[in-house]
């Protein structure tokens, strides 16, 4: 098999410089160590992103890409692109793709649909929160798994606007109740979930990309539309070791688990070139307050946001009131604040308040209501009420990344019964 394509995340990723998102651009220096950690600096507009271990990165990218984009039949495992188009089955009736780049022939690990009773059986057992997670399932949950994450794909061919936020999830760890990052994406349209990452592999990765978990860490911040709150957060950003350290709670695996639990922005870097490929189409993505959602998603849209064809959105807004408001908002007051002096504005509507800051720019005619988290945020509140959140600290790493995707599947699914679609 040929090598697959580099996916280099050290690159400039300021969305006003001229190489934003090129490799090896000629102003690179690095390592330079100003800020007390191994940087790269862009000498076109002085700024200082983290440096990343190459040879680790591509291995990294080489096996996620390859898992899943092809195991799923989202796309193409050698050349990572989503232009595929269906090629026969095989003698057990699993359907087989060709990818219109390359003209890579592959098979998915997804059943065929003989063993879709199998999934049907699994979601209805997550639906009522009482799938065992046993050992002696995992290859049968792992399929499962990889046909969800290609029913996500394909129930929404297209789509121009995305949510993203994060969480944490408990899981049965080395001891009870570790930490699982979760990255998750919905159309910002339809309130649809497109993807669901976590900070678990079932490979071992590279030293320089493994989380070191803490069993202290930073208070979590409610969204919300006070600009005290805003500043609180960018302080904690520059209270990191490094920009792009998130710590998040100790995640220790079992010692037996063959994976591996690796740094929340290798899985957000992930997340975003993933979804890159999936919907390149993408025009405004609003993410939450997090400056390390917004280096990975400016780093995959690159090309987009030099062309002046995608936005970047911050925003802070009260997950429970974000949908409950038809009243046109107003412009109440604009802020420079954090390191990057990110304008922020406040707009309200006399019931909901909320804070957003464009990131690609200072000029921008989209309507404050749609700028929202709402798509997103509205599955983790209805997951945190799920019966399966009850029980999830039992299971370990890889059951419940790979729970979450049924889930993911489950919501959506509900959301089509009860719109009547």
């Amino acid at each position: 098999m040929e090598s697959a394509p580099k996916i280099d995340l050290n690159v400039c990723k300021s969305w006003s410089c001229p190489n934003l998102g090129i490799p090896d651009a000629s102003d690179y220096v690095f390592p330079v160590y100003r800020l007390g950690y191994a940087a790269l600096e862009c000498q076109k507009c002085g700024s200082l992103p983290p440096l990343f271990n190459t040879k680790e990165c591509d291995e990294w990218f080489s096996q996620f890409m390859q898992r899943k984009l092809g195991n799923t039949g989202q796309g193409c495992p050698r050349c990572f692109t989503a232009h595929i188009i269906r090629y026969g089955y095989t003698k057990a009736r699993t359907p087989r793709f060709q990818c219109c780049t390359c003209r890579y022939v592959f098979t998915p690990h997804y059943d065929n649909a003989v063993g879709r009773n199998t999934n049907i059986t699994l979601l209805s057992q997550l639906e009522q929160g009482v799938h065992s997670g046993e050992t002696t399932n995992q290859r049968v949950l792992a399929q499962a798994v990889n046909g969800f994450e290609h029913d996500l794909h394909v129930s929404l061919p297209a789509l121009t606007r995305v949510s993203t936020t994060t969480m944490v999830i408990p899981f049965q760890g080395h001891s009870a109740r570790q930490k699982l990052y979760v990255v998750i994406s919905a159309d910002a349209d339809s309130g649809k979930i497109i993807q669901i990452t976590t900070n678990y592999c079932d490979w071992k990765a590279g030293d320089t990309l493994l989380y070191q978990g803490s069993k202290s860490f930073p208070s979590s911040i409610l969204p919300s539309s006070d600009t005290d709150l805003i500043r609180e957060q960018e302080m904690q950003f520059l209270k990191r070791s490094q920009f792009d350290e998130i710590q998040y709670g100790s995640a220790e695996l079992k010692r037996n688990d063959r994976g591996s639990m690796v740094r929340p922005v290798i899985t957000i870097h992930s997340h975003f070139q993933r979804l890159k490929r999936r919907f390149p189409g993408v025009t405004d993505h609003y993410l939450a307050h997090e400056c390390v959602l917004r280096g990975g998603a400016i780093t995959a849209w690159s090309t987009e946001v030099r062309l002046g064809k995608t936005d970047l959105w911050f925003v802070s807004e009260n997950i429970e009131n974000a949908n409950l408001s038809d009243k046109a908002f107003c412009l109440t007051g604009s802020w420079k604040m954090g390191w990057w002096k990110n304008v922020w504005q406040r707009w309200d509507n006399g019931e909901i308040c909320k804070m957003i800051g464009l990131l690609t720019g200072q000029q921008s005619t989209a309507e404050p209501a749609l700028i929202s988290l709402a798509s997103c945020t509205a599955f983790a509140v209805w997951l945190k009420s799920h019966p399966w959140s009850l029980q999830c600290h039992n299971f370990g790493a890889r059951v419940v990344s790979q729970h979450l995707v049924g889930l993911g599947c489950i919501y959506n699914q509900q959301m089509k019964e009860n719109s009547g679609r």
